[in-house]
């Protein structure tokens, strides 16, 4: 298997969700705490809901919704959930683009500020 993950567009991806060398397909729900073995696919229009686990190898096949540990078939997607899968990564997208200028860039500057204060006698 190659050690690669490969996430394709409108994919949405939980908090701490952890992914290892797998496929995710477009328009998917990974949810918060998944974790997404070796060689794991999850294929168009599907819903991984949270803190599932999918083993090894395994395929999550178009429009299915799996959950639990090991991840298991729950039901087939509607119509009306599958439209919704990408407009929720576009509302995600757009959250986090009005939150971006809270943020600090990444740099080391905090390092630089922390040696003035250490050169003032400033406690840190």
């Amino acid at each position: 298997l190659p050690a690669e993950t490969s996430i394709e567009r409108f994919v949405t991806i939980g908090a701490y969700s952890l992914l290892r060398s797998c496929t995710i397909e477009p328009e998917c729900i990974i949810g918060q705490h998944s974790i997404l073995m070796e060689g794991s696919l999850v294929e168009t229009h599907s819903i991984l809901e949270a803190g599932s686990v999918v083993p090894p190898g395994r395929r999550i096949p178009t429009g299915e919704l799996w959950a639990g540990n090991p991840a298991r078939f729950v039901r087939a997607l509607t119509h009306e959930e599958t439209l919704e899968i990408p407009k929720l990564a576009v509302a995600i997208n757009d959250l986090s683009k009005e939150h971006f200028s809270e943020f600090l860039p990444y740099s080391t500057v905090y390092l630089e500020v922390e040696k003035l204060k250490k050169s003032l006698g400033i406690n840190i």
